[in-house]
């Protein structure tokens, strides 16, 4: 990611020049410029999209000030609706920006303290919330996991109604400040430190969090097409999320699309062109044309990392081709997306698409690298005139490197299948029998690590203690269920293994 970051950058320092040059040249260089260079974007979003298997894509660049360009490709559902830059996607993660935003913006009015503990906003009784503070949850670095968050994120899909948030935060206070200890803790990325700062905000402004974002961020940076819920985001034309199923795309109607007791870190809605304008207001010290949404101060802290190579509040560093940029990508269920800053060129790129699986992010170092990672900083590549940096293994050829593995495994286990049932179920033949060849001990302990697989299959699904198995059911269906059916054949030759072995012992005794 970090990578693509630079990428990103120095798209901005070949179009800077691009556009000082056009400026006192004239405008028709500037239109000719322009027209060359988004005629080499389009064409690479569509050999992209296209490798990448993606149904559809949104595009927004911005420098300065400027919305330079605007675009949608392919469909947002099966109906054939085209894509446009008004067509609204889940942002995931990006989200989180805009929570340290809401905050940020109540710190300026005096009626929070960065560095007070959040014991002063959130109405708990453990010892943790008396020495972590606000900047702390938005710096990632007051000890919370991301892993312990996906039972909270499993459980409160039930929760739907307009206290999803507060149950949610309270729940994740319950539990990870009953257990935490007064030390400095280094950076941890998790949704829970976000979910409990858009509690502060609800608690501290008065209004629910999504109502605050609307009035002090939407609103004034005219994000006409920006949603706190899915059922306004969809009665305004949310793009189709979809799922891949052994490489395709198949449009996903299940629960979790939407988790409002999540909403603050990774579930809001938003177009490729009203994050446009947000990020013309990061780029312009908070200010989007007469509106400001924060200072120049509270938007480079924003983007100011404590330590480098951490996370500032909601941004995190990286480079593309050498060049510093601050990006964030965002994923949830069915959505992707990705945006870059390159602070030198004062240059702006988000890239949503509307499919998303485990498999689009690049294992197992950069998890946070996914397909439209890769884009977004191939944009910034061709907008500096550099080559574009290698993606690795695009979708289609990591569907066919799985597909492959998942076939010859397939063939490998029917066969073996087959056999022992042939064994099993055929004439008793003791001359040819294995059995009598290997010792009971060897007989029971295969017969035992057939059913292993199932025993653990079964355990992971029916409990959460591995919470991590039930969230790979929801983002990589068809391998998990591909597992599943393994897991059931080989206990299907585990217990034709049973029958032969009491068969074998029968037949000796007769």
């Amino acid at each position: 990611m970090r990578m693509r970051m630079i990428a990103t950058i120095l798209c901005g320092l070949f179009i800077f020049p691009l556009f000082s040059s056009a400026r006192s040249d004239g405008s028709m260089q500037v239109e000719r410029s322009e027209t060359s260079v988004f005629s080499e974007v389009d064409a690479y979003i569509a050999r992209e999209m296209k490798q990448q298997r993606l149904p559809g894509l949104a595009l927004g660049i911005v420098q300065g000030d400027r919305i330079l360009y605007l675009r949608g490709y392919g469909q947002a559902d099966s109906t054939g609706r085209p894509v446009t830059p008004e067509t609204p996607f889940g942002i995931g993660s990006i989200g989180k920006s805009i929570t340290a935003m809401a905050v940020l913006q109540l710190a300026e009015e005096g009626e929070i303290d960065l560095d007070a503990p959040i014991q002063r906003y959130i109405p708990t009784p453990y010892n943790g919330a008396e020495f972590i503070t606000v900047r702390q949850l938005l710096n990632q670095t007051s000890g919370f996991t991301q892993i312990s968050t996906f039972s909270n994120t499993l459980s409160s899909i039930d929760i739907q109604d307009q206290d999803a948030l507060e149950k949610n935060a309270l729940s994740y206070a319950d539990k990870f400040l009953k257990k935490a200890v007064q030390t400095e803790q280094p950076f941890k990325y998790s949704n829970a430190n976000y979910v409990l700062l858009g509690y502060i905000v609800q608690q501290v402004s008065g209004q629910s969090y999504g109502d605050y974002v609307k009035d002090h961020i939407f609103a004034p940076l005219s994000m006409q097409d920006s949603y706190v819920t899915l059922d306004e985001a969809a009665a305004h034309g949310l793009a189709k999320p979809h799922r891949r199923i052994f490489g395709y795309n198949v449009p996903y109607e299940g629960p979790y699309i939407h988790i409002p007791g999540d909403a603050p870190a990774g579930y809001l809605y938003s177009s490729a062109k009203d994050m446009s304008h947000y990020l013309v207001a990061q780029m312009n010290g908070g200010r989007f044309e007469d509106n400001s949404v924060l200072s120049s101060e509270g938007i480079r802290l924003m983007q100011t990392e404590p330590v480098p190579g951490t996370y500032a509040m909601g941004w995190m560093t990286d480079q593309i081709n050498h060049l510093p940029v601050i990006g964030q990508p965002g994923g949830s269920i069915g959505f992707q997306a990705q945006t870059y800053i390159v602070p030198e060129q004062q240059l702006g790129v988000i890239v949503f698409a509307n499919v998303l699986d485990a498999i689009d992010a690049t294992w197992p170092n950069k998890t946070h690298v996914i397909t439209t990672t890769h884009i977004a900083a191939g944009i910034i590549d061709l907008l500096n005139n550099d080559p574009i940096g290698g993606s690795g293994l695009s979708i289609s050829q990591k569907y066919g490197v799985v597909n492959g593995l998942v076939f010859i495994l397939s063939i490998w286990l029917l066969y073996t299948v087959y056999r022992t049932a042939k064994r099993c179920l055929g004439p008793w033949n003791p001359d040819r029998s294995h059995h009598t060849k290997l010792s009971i001990k060897i007989i029971i302990s295969r017969i035992i690590l057939n059913f292993a697989g199932l025993f653990f299959v079964l355990m992971l699904s029916m409990t959460q203690v591995v919470p991590v198995w039930h969230i790979a059911t929801i983002y990589q269906p068809d391998l998990i269920l591909w597992l599943k059916i393994m897991t059931v054949l080989m206990a299907l030759k585990g217990s034709m293994e049973i029958i032969r072995l009491v068969r074998s012992n029968g037949m000796k005794k007769l």
